[in-house]
């Protein structure tokens, strides 16, 4: 499977980033952020997508606690040298923005500069940055995020915006195709990395107009919903959005009652048959443990862990994994829908000695998974991201071939160890 763009953008690409002119309004920008925060310095406050850690870092200097999340290892490696030069103790991650790790521990989030949202794909994994985040905040947390404004290409050519942003130093882009259906435009980015090489990718974006992102987040427990203009450094509530903003900036309160989540979730029981659906689950989790079980007759392969809504699964432990107190965990999450496989281990200790052993002999076909509040695993592979249960028995030979590999990749690299 080819590579995403935003991962291939991001892969080397941290020093020419922070140089680039969309960068350089972070302390107005902050001004804004700590006027929403009401100066309160009790705040606890998750940067989604942080980057080389300039808003993060700017907010600790300023006296507020921020936890930064990214995808890129560049960018997080700079935001740590950037932390430690400036002598500040600021808690930056390594994940995915569509599976945070973190679950009502945040009073506010903060997603700036596309942090994320609005790159994936398709909507549905969009979509799925907007719920993860919604359940990393508390109840009456605030959420406040930049993204592409739909209206602005309705009225503007987007390659005259684009060669009026460009002073021919930084990344330069071209638009091949706006299209209004979708509401993507599909581009060409040409940027200089950190070893001075020129690239040029094939990416697109996703433009959402006010009233799709109201929707999106009304499902997700958000009430009170603002929009303004995102203006470069200079973030304020008297700029109220129109189309002549190619960024919105967006302030949203959470506020889910007790009722209200009693009458989703009674509605969900009632349109969704959430019994049946888990119940189905289950059944093939047990129908995966037995082909496991038949499969590798020397491993011990434990009973199905049914969860409650979060995550399920069955783990396999070889003579070979047991040897280094390593399980295999295969997981069905459910709020993406979709199957991964998790490294763990027997507890914390071992989890850090194997994560540095990891670190320094990677599997490219996984993700290495950073320490962090709720973390098991060390290593994460994505088995089947829209897996079929209308035909389960290809599932089940599916699973069973990548966890084969998966197993195969494991123990040769914990081989090399010996």
């Amino acid at each position: 499977m080819a590579e995403a763009w935003y991962i291939s953008l991001f892969k080397n690409y941290a020093h020419q980033y922070d140089r680039e002119i969309f960068t350089q309004g972070t302390k107005g920008e902050c001004d804004f952020l700590e006027q929403e925060f009401q100066y309160n310095k009790n705040l606890n406050i998750l940067d989604v997508g942080c980057g080389t850690g300039r808003h993060a870092i700017e907010l600790t200097k300023r006296g507020y606690t921020i936890t930064g999340i990214d995808l890129s290892q560049a960018q997080l490696k700079l935001a740590k040298e950037k932390v430690r030069e400036a002598g500040l103790d600021i808690p930056f991650f390594q994940a995915d923005a569509r599976n945070l790790p973190f679950k009502n521990q945040f009073d506010i989030a903060i997603m700036l500069c596309e942090g994320g949202f609005p790159l994936m794909e398709t909507d549905e994994e969009n979509t799925k940055i907007m719920a993860s985040v919604a359940g990393a905040l508390k109840n009456e947390g605030i959420f406040i995020f930049t993204t592409l404004n739909g209206l602005f290409p309705l009225k503007h050519s987007l390659n005259e915006f684009y060669q009026s942003q460009g002073n021919g130093k930084q990344a330069t882009y071209t638009s091949t195709q706006f299209d209004i259906l979708s509401m993507r435009d599909h581009n060409t980015t040409s940027f200089t990395d950190d070893n001075q090489k020129e690239h040029s990718i094939t990416s697109n974006e996703r433009y959402y107009i006010p009233s799709e992102i109201t929707s999106i987040l009304k499902q997700l427990g958000f009430t009170a919903i603002e929009f303004f203009g995102a203006h470069l450094g200079a973030f304020s509530r008297k700029d109220l959005l129109s189309a002549e903003d190619f960024e919105m900036l967006v302030v949203a309160k959470k506020h889910c009652t007790d009722q209200l989540l009693v009458n989703r979730y009674t509605s969900l029981v009632k349109q969704q048959h959430i019994d049946d659906a888990y119940l189905i689950i289950i059944t093939f989790l047990r129908s995966l443990q037995q082909k496991l079980v038949s499969k590798y007759p020397e491993a011990k392969v434990t009973d199905v862990y049914q969860g409650y809504l979060d995550m399920s699964y069955v783990a396999v432990i070889t003579p070979q994994l047991q040897a280094h107190n390593l399980k295999l965990a295969l997981v069905y999450v459910h709020a993406d829908g979709c199957f991964q496989a998790w490294l763990s281990a027997k507890n914390r200790t071992i989890q850090r000695k194997y994560r540095e052993y990891f670190r320094s002999k990677p599997i490219k076909s996984c993700m290495l998974v950073e320490q962090g509040p709720g973390v098991d695993a060390i290593l994460q592979w994505d088995l089947l991201d829209a897996p079929n249960f209308n035909d389960q028995e290809n599932m089940l030979l599916a699973l069973m071939e990548i966890t084969d590999s998966v197993l195969h990749e494991i123990h040769g690299t914990l081989n090399s160890k010996e």
